[in-house]
């Protein structure tokens, strides 16, 4: 059987640029700005490569991007047809191949459900000294907001490192949100990267009556974010980062790492790393390790979707 491969996508949103609202700085580690939202050819674009190699995981949907409205009662600054397109290209063109979750409700400040506003601490910090009764309806809310919306998401991705300290109580109060507004009893969430476990599989985080949460880790590093840093467009740019998961003949890389150990490649990237400030950079790498991976391991390997890795860890 062909071990399964996928693709981690964090801190996608319509237009909004997720990375500029929470960056401690407005500009790239070689000084230029950070532009200050991403278009939606850019989801064309990203579809594209998606369907043309049949690439398969998760895809995280930012609710309410940097607190700048929500993508049920509208975004700050861009008009409404432009949120439906983002929303509907999500659905007809990602969806085949990819599960779709929350991550969180704005990666950003802590909103405070019970009386409005922010907390002093952004979502990370506060989720870590909480437990089951706050972390419950602060996961459900994301996943309303997806709900109405029009997106069915199976589980959740964590924020940086969401709920990493209270990971128990965090996994029985995304078992309860989920149960609580889709109705289902399996989930899954991404939290942990296991980038020195190079044989990570997926497991089983928690058990409660008919509810069972899966967490699934990233296994392979995400080498595209640094094509945000630089002017270097060039073809010999984007063989470089693709190198670092798989070579141009397809014989080392962080991909055969993982494979060679009996574990599961799991790349995890985000959307600015594949955006690259506007370049582009790090999707043309995607789509060239998308080409390597086609040519060299179409035997050993194939684009899996998160909810089928969570179906067959449940099974296993």
């Amino acid at each position: 059987m062909k071990t399964p491969i996928a693709l981690i996508i964090d801190d996608a949103a319509p237009r909004v640029f997720v990375f500029r609202e929470h960056a401690k700085t407005p500009f790239t580690k070689d000084g230029r700005p950070l532009v200050k939202d991403v278009p939606n050819s850019f989801l064309d674009h990203f579809c594209d490569v998606v369907q043309r190699y049949g690439i398969g995981g998760k895809f995280s949907v930012v609710p309410s991007p940097g607190g700048r409205g929500d993508i049920v009662n509208g975004l700050f600054d861009y008009p409404r047809e432009e949120l439906t397109y983002w929303l509907d290209t999500v659905k007809h063109r990602i969806t085949p191949t990819f599960a779709l979750c929350p991550e969180m409700i704005n990666h950003w400040q802590a909103v405070n459900l019970s009386e409005g506003g922010y907390y002093d601490e952004n979502e990370a910090e506060w989720s870590q000294h909480q437990d089951r009764t706050t972390l419950t309806p602060y996961i459900t809310r994301a996943l309303q907001l997806c709900r109405d919306a029009g997106l069915d998401c199976t589980g959740v991705t964590s924020p940086w490192d969401f709920g990493v300290q209270v990971e128990d109580e965090y996994a029985w109060s995304i078992g309860a949100a989920m149960e609580a507004v889709y109705g289902r009893h399996e989930s899954w969430y991404f939290c942990r990267g296991k980038y020195e476990q190079p044989d990570a599989r997926p497991w089983i985080s928690r058990r409660d009556g008919d509810r069972t949460v899966v967490a699934i880790p990233g296994t392979v590093h995400d080498r595209f974010w640094q094509s945000m840093d630089t002017t270097d467009v060039s073809d010999a740019y984007v063989s470089w980062i693709a190198d670092k998961y798989i070579s141009a003949d397809g014989k080392s890389g962080e991909i055969l790492n993982v494979l060679n150990t009996n574990g599961y490649p799991i790349l995890t990237t985000h959307w600015q790393s594949l955006f690259s400030n506007g370049a582009e950079t790090g999707l043309r790498a995607l789509a060239e390790v998308a080409r390597r991976v086609e040519e060299h391991l179409s035997d050993r390997v194939v684009w899996t979707h998160f909810d089928a890795l969570m179906r067959e860890t449940i099974d296993a």
